[in-house]
């Protein structure tokens, strides 16, 4: 008897213990980071896909605080705080009860706006800003005149590294993926635009992480750059096709293989929000349309030196409809530096001094256009 007691104590233990697991595994709090604007601050909580939450703005002093429920912490730090910025001081995390935690966030001031949504399954988002216009909202109000550019030294440049996480991009034939060539490229790019030029640059992408199109321009508009550069290698169904090509926005394709381009770039774009797509379209390409005569120089003036710097074909300027580049509210171009699928120029972009080659004459391009309007 004393046996069998024993025996069905140690069942239900690992029933117990089980059950435990299973709560632990589906209702994880499992990081926090945070990401930095020049005007605002996104917190990124990783969440099991079970976890629900309430929201709550406090003041005296000013919090908000965010309830997760069933929910349990999952690593050991209950404190995180914020590198120097307007909007947060610090965010503390506490298991309220058994089922429950409270994120709070220790705000510097009641001045901002936030949105709260879940970005995938499992990352819930909380983004801060200032309660400074919103371009898409005064276009729908009828607003339009912030939109005109602004004769100002350039000085915040926004590289875009195209693709990333699950989607690669275009894989060349020896196995190179788009994805890779294009953050290599953004980065190097980087550095010599902050050494020659002195300029602040911000990458939308700084490490093989999924983005999608829709949030690149956003970010670039948070960014408030002045420029706005997207990278990416080209490919096509024939092998021999090779070449640089630097595109900007437009409603109607123009130029030998632009449909074709704008069709594959734009496979990673994915309508949101409340605004039906097509009205999004129009609302995108209105904002566009007010760069459109300096997206168009700064594409020739990259162009040349592109084509210049790297030795390849020159493919010319070409206009398309861009996912990534509508809705960029400063002057925006598109660079193909080659064609992945020829496999001579797949071999090239292998090669870390060629890329240092596209970087240079991108460089270039940003300097000429940026001496031709001071």
């Amino acid at each position: 008897m004393l046996f069998k007691t024993a025996k069905i104590i140690t069942a239900i233990f690992f029933l117990l213990n089980s059950l435990s697991l299973a709560f632990a595994d589906s209702y994880e709090i499992k990081k926090v980071h945070c990401e930095y604007f020049p005007e605002g601050v996104k917190v990124f909580i990783e969440v099991s896909s079970k976890v629900t939450y309430v929201p709550r703005k406090l003041t005296s002093p000013p919090r908000l605080l965010v309830v997760f429920y069933p929910a349990k912490i999952s690593f050991p730090q209950n404190e995180i705080k914020l590198k120097e910025n307007k909007f947060v001081e610090k965010i503390r995390l506490n298991q309220e009860t058994h089922n429950s935690v409270n994120i709070v966030l220790d705000l510097k001031n009641e001045e901002y706006t936030s949105n709260i949504f879940f970005e995938g399954l499992s990352q819930l988002v909380i983004d801060l800003k200032s309660p400074g216009r919103d371009i898409i909202a005064e276009l729908l109000g009828g607003e339009v005149s912030p939109l005109v550019p602004q004769k100002k030294k350039l000085q915040r440049i926004i590289l875009d590294p195209g693709h990333g996480g699950e989607d690669p991009g275009a894989i060349g034939s020896g196995g190179l993926k788009e994805k890779e060539v294009t953050l290599a490229v953004a980065k190097e790019l980087a550095e010599l635009l902050k050494k020659e030029l002195g300029v602040e640059v911000y990458l939308t992408r700084e490490d093989d992480r999924f983005i999608s199109l829709e949030k690149r321009a956003e970010l670039a508009n948070q960014w408030k750059g002045d420029i706005f550069i997207s990278i990416h290698a080209n490919a096509g169904f024939n092998k021999k096709a090779r070449g640089v090509e630097t595109f900007f926005n437009s409603r109607y394709p123009q130029g030998e293989g632009a449909v074709e381009v704008a069709a594959r770039e734009n496979t990673s774009g994915e309508a949101s929000d409340n605004i039906s797509p097509e009205a999004k379209i129009i609302l995108w390409d209105m904002i566009q349309a007010r760069y459109r005569k300096e997206s168009n120089e700064l594409s020739h003036i990259v162009q040349k030196r592109l084509s210049e710097a790297s030795g390849l074909e020159d493919r010319g300027v070409k206009s398309a409809g861009f996912y990534v580049l509508r809705g960029v509210a400063m002057p925006a171009v598109l660079v193909e530096i080659g064609f992945i699928s020829n496999p001579a120029e797949e071999r090239k972009l292998k090669n870390k001094e060629f890329r240092k080659k596209i970087a240079q004459g991108i460089l270039k391009g940003i300097k000429d256009y940026m001496e031709k309007n001071p």
